[in-house]
């Protein structure tokens, strides 16, 4: 099913690595806090399938390593 702009879904990105403050400030629509040792998680509502593929290219473009995708309880859709 393809989501619309309208539909908002809360994702949580787990990340290799602790972000500095000019990644996080990349990203300014996620909240990022600590995770296991060696990883960061950013959490965050997406509006649409367009947003989630730019934040994914985003992550890629800053050379990020992301070990985890996935959608969590939440959703204003």
């Amino acid at each position: 099913m393809t989501r619309t702009p309208h539909d908002r879904v809360r994702y949580e990105f787990i990340v290799r690595g602790t972000l500095s403050e000019r990644a996080v400030a990349a990203f300014p629509e996620l909240t990022a806090t600590a995770a296991p040792i060696g990883f960061t998680q950013l959490t965050g509502m997406v509006s649409g399938d367009q947003e989630l593929r730019a934040m994914l290219a985003r992550f890629d473009a800053l050379g990020l390593t992301l070990v985890e995708m996935r959608q969590v309880p939440g959703s204003d859709s």
